[in-house]
């Protein structure tokens, strides 16, 4: 098997740059070289492809970085299409060679350097396609399906989208994961089993997993998995984040049920609320009477505001007031119904746990135990920015949130 040459790749990187890879592996014969056409400098490239390998192997070069330059374009155009025994990939890992949104179209330099390539002998070109965004939903949900399908297995829609939220939209990562999924996965691909097995690249991976667990209530379970992110390179601080989040819908819910919400009506209610505080608490009224009840006062951020920092207790520094935050964008979302309902079923269990508590006391002490939690998570997020002992921080953390006997707050 022959190696083409000169090889352009383009589109999505993540997808490239398995194209490269699989490329290197197929041929480990020759001697590969990356150079970066933006940084290493033409004349060091054209240097370092008119000489011989101590070895006698064969080069191969990889060129990468690919910048938006006329000189840069005329180099690669005339040293790939000489006659030197040497063989090239130009991969457009920067993703410049694409169509302009605005237009519709390629540039005229880029439609006339892909011209000019496809006329150099041997030459292919290997298009991945623009990268997905979140504006390409529908396609992404496609080639998943399709990729799933090309294995011979089936995943759903809402199976898919959970994917996405864990893999994120890069295709070559997307592919990479349903490749090595269809390897074990059944026949029918279901949401635990892609808990259990997609890869955490993206932050909403860390909430998945790790949330996923601690709502099980098990503390040596979630320290076990806690301690697999941080091996893995999850940043302290990440995690941290994730359970002060869960600490804080957790918080939301107490407070919904002590209102006299029946816990059925809980989740679709916080995913309605997208933010916090959303436009779900949003209400034209500015100034907020001391007489008006409680679920009232609920309806404006103003009035979440004075409650959680002076009806809960929680100090003000925890909780930003509308003021600070009116010019920044908030996006604290559950992302997944299913999700909003474990976050419920978790409270609601604490609930359920706890005969000696009388019914009468059970709304008052599940609201207390979700203030002195987030207050307590809220602190060891101080602790663990200070960097003096970010495990052992996150250990305590993670006990307290698998704690579910309210008589010990």
């Amino acid at each position: 098997m022959s190696l083409s040459s000169p090889i352009l790749i383009i589109g999505d990187p993540y997808a490239g740059k398995n194209n490269v890879l699989g490329i290197k592996k197929k041929f480990p014969q020759f001697k590969w070289i990356t150079k970066s056409l933006d940084t290493d400098g033409l004349n060091s490239i054209r240097a370092e492809v008119g000489t011989f390998s101590f070895d006698d192997s064969e080069k191969a070069f990889i060129l990468q970085e690919l910048p938006d330059r006329k000189q840069v374009r005329e180099f690669v155009i005339d040293l790939v299409s000489s006659k030197i025994s040497t063989y090239f990939i130009v991969w457009d890992s920067e993703n410049h060679i694409k169509i302009d949104p605005k237009t519709k179209s390629m540039g005229k330099d880029w439609k006339d350097f892909l011209d000019r390539f496809k006329d150099i002998h041997g030459s292919k070109i290997i298009n991945n396609d623009a990268p997905f965004t979140e504006k390409d939903n529908n396609s992404v949900v496609n080639f998943i399906a399709d990729r799933f399908a090309y294995y011979g297995k089936q995943i759903d829609f809402r199976e898919a989208r959970l994917l996405i939220n864990i893999v994120g939209f890069d295709r070559g990562l997307l592919d990479s994961d349903i490749q090595k999924m269809s390897l074990i996965c059944p026949e029918v691909v279901t949401s635990d089993f892609i808990l259990d097995n997609a890869f955490p690249s993206s932050k909403e991976a860390v909430i998945y997993k790790l949330g996923n667990i601690i709502d099980t209530g098990n503390y040596e379970d979630s320290l076990n998995m806690m301690e697999k992110f941080l091996s893995s390179g999850v940043n302290e601080n990440k995690i941290a984040d994730v359970l002060i989040k869960k600490a804080r819908w957790q918080l939301i819910i107490a407070s919904l049920w002590k209102e006299g919400m029946h816990w059925d009506d809980i989740p679709s209610k916080i995913m309605e609320m997208g933010k916090f505080p959303s436009s779900i608490w949003h209400n034209e009224e500015m100034d907020i009477p001391h007489k008006k009840r409680e679920s009232e006062i609920l309806n404006t951020p103003e009035g979440m505001y004075r409650h959680v920092t002076v009806a809960m207790g929680i100090p003000k520094r925890y909780i930003k007031s509308r003021d600070e935050k009116k010019n920044k964008k908030l996006s604290e979302t559950i992302p997944q119904y299913f999700m909003a309902s474990q976050v419920v079923d978790f409270v609601r269990n604490i609930a359920d746990v706890n005969p000696s508590v009388s019914n009468a006391e059970i709304k008052g002490k599940l609201m207390n135990r979700a203030i002195k939690v987030y207050q307590f998570l809220q602190n060891k997020l101080f602790d663990i920015r200070e960097g003096q002992n970010p495990v052992q921080d996150l250990q305590e953390m993670i006990r307290v949130m698998t704690n579910r006997d309210l008589t010990a707050f």
